[in-house]
């Protein structure tokens, strides 16, 4: 009897949606927030080096399959720009090569500021899926696979999802592995986990010269039930350029794997049907995939907590007006996250805050 190993590949796909230097000092509609023409330069460059070579590599490849989370900002941006990368991804999702991943609409940090707004902006995100892909999700992951009990708790009893894919945090972990299926407390959901460091070996690797051949015997010698190994999608071809292999990369993984009759390419979904949880994972604290393992690179910096309590203010009011997307605009993990070492990623985010303050006046 053949013990199988799983590996399972998650790419995560994202353009933000800027925000302008300047917006109006009053708003009429949620986009005179938006950097149109910079979104659009940025993401025909990013289709040419990264997603239209991606997307067609998976439609070639017989033996490569994938997760891939698009947001929301990402997928809106290709139906008015670049409608060719969506037939692509239908036809990718129509054959199972590859698992649509569900998360919320705005690429946010809605799960660290209101549980019902996470709700509501995963339920966008469902809606978009089916419109533009004639996919719902069965697997959901937040951006920088941020994670908690409260998160779990949220996708499986108010989403109806039961597995999320998530960091493997050491801290959470201590002497386990993250090569298992996990649960989360109370609850149906099975965690799937992000090995960081056969992942970084990636992301970090194949500006270096990594190899197909050595990185699947590497993976092989994993004990356990699963090997998921995630990253940025813009990995391929946008911050690493193609021209150091990195297409080559995946399009040799299934051949290597191949060489090891135990391991099988597989989805989240599939995986988490096949086994049983071996252990729960109670996650009090929030886990990222960030250095620290932690939300400290969306929090702890006072122009980040400033900004956090400018969106809980906001909140109500945005919400129940016809402003509602230009608030759920600045929830964008993104921009939280360059405050972090950019004082004027904060002065833009406050621009635009003042404008909707004013409008919601």
């Amino acid at each position: 009897m053949v013990f199988y190993v799983d590996l399972v590949l998650y790419l995560d796909a994202h353009q933000p949606r800027r925000l302008r230097r300047v917006p109006p000092k009053k708003l009429l509609r949620a986009e005179e927030l938006l950097d149109e023409k910079l979104d659009k330069a940025v993401l025909e460059r990013v289709a040419q080096t990264c997603y239209k070579p991606l997307l067609k590599l998976l439609v070639s490849e017989k033996g490569l399959r994938l997760a891939l989370r698009l947001s929301g900002t990402l997928l809106e941006q290709m139906e008015a720009w670049r409608p060719d990368l969506l037939e692509l991804v239908k036809a990718l999702a129509r054959k199972g090569k590859v698992e649509l991943v569900a998360s919320p609409y705005y690429n946010s940090v809605a799960s660290l500021i209101d549980a019902g707004e996470f709700v509501e902006q995963v339920k966008q995100h469902f809606k978009l899926l089916i419109e533009l892909v004639g996919v719902k999700p069965r697997v959901f992951a937040n951006p920088f696979l941020l994670y908690s009990n409260e998160v779990a708790w949220l996708v499986g009893e108010e989403l109806g999802l039961d597995v999320v894919i998530t960091e493997a945090c050491p801290r959470v972990l201590g002497w386990r592995a993250p090569s298992y299926v996990y649960r989360a407390p109370k609850s149906r959901v099975k965690l799937l986990l992000r090995d960081y460091r056969l992942s970084d070996e990636v992301a970090f690797g194949l500006s270096t010269g990594l190899q197909a051949s050595d990185y699947a015997a590497r993976v092989s010698r994993i004990e356990g039930q699963v090997v998921l190994i995630g990253f940025p999608a813009e990995t391929f071809g946008e911050f690493i350029p193609a021209s150091v292999g990195v297409f080559e990369f995946l399009k040799g993984l299934p051949r290597e794997l191949s060489r090891y009759p135990w391991m099988r390419i597989s989805t989240p979904s599939e995986t988490a049907h096949r086994y049983e949880p071996v252990d729960e994972l109670n996650v009090q604290e929030p886990v990222t995939w960030f250095e620290g393992k932690n939300v400290s690179a969306l929090t702890e910096s006072p122009l980040q907590a400033a900004a956090l309590e400018i969106l809980r203010e906001l909140m109500g009011k945005a919400l129940s007006s016809n402003l509602a997307r230009a608030w759920r605009l600045l929830t964008q993990a993104d921009i939280l996250y360059s405050m972090k070492s950019d004082i004027g990623a904060f002065m833009a985010f406050e621009r635009a805050a003042c404008a909707l303050r004013s409008s919601l006046n």
